[in-house]
């Protein structure tokens, strides 16, 4: 379960990767279309400071410069994946106790907590390449098969 989730926090890297390239070719980008990827980065950040039991002063729609957003990305991902490998397998069940930005109390497994963030940023990467694709020559792919597929030519 742990290797599987290390995939696809893995993969959203990639695709995030692939669309923040996209963002930084273009002279221009929509401002709707950083937001989005801003708050994509956002988001992960304030679910991580919650999984961590710690404060972060980020809100979920924070304004990041397109020039950020790659390193940005890189980190949260490399304190996640650690985070994530220094579990055991019985941990990713777990309940995590938050409070949500309505301050609502909620409790959810760390695996949810994860599979949440990977579907989060799947369904707004996806409003980013609907705003920058008539901008572009091609349209970033950020299907996770296609990563499976280039992340095996590797192995």
């Amino acid at each position: 379960m742990k290797d599987h989730l290390i995939q696809l926090l893995d993969y959203e890297l990639w695709a995030n990767q692939r669309i923040i390239e996209s963002l930084d070719t273009l002279n221009s980008p929509p401002a709707r279309a950083i937001a989005v990827m801003g708050h994509i980065l956002s988001a992960q950040h304030v679910w991580f400071g919650r999984v961590m039991h710690a404060t972060t002063f980020v809100t979920i729609w924070e304004d990041i410069p397109v020039s950020w957003m790659i390193e940005t990305a890189e980190r949260q991902h490399r304190q996640i994946v650690s985070h994530v490998h220094a579990l055991n397998d019985s941990e990713l069940f777990e309940l995590v106790e938050y409070v949500n930005t309505k301050d609502m109390r909620y409790k959810s497994s760390l695996l949810d907590i994860l599979t949440h963030l990977s579907h989060h940023a799947a369904y707004h990467r996806g409003q980013v390449v609907q705003l920058i694709r008539p901008m572009l020559n091609e349209a970033p792919v950020t299907d996770f098969i296609v990563f499976t597929r280039e992340n095996q030519r590797v192995k």
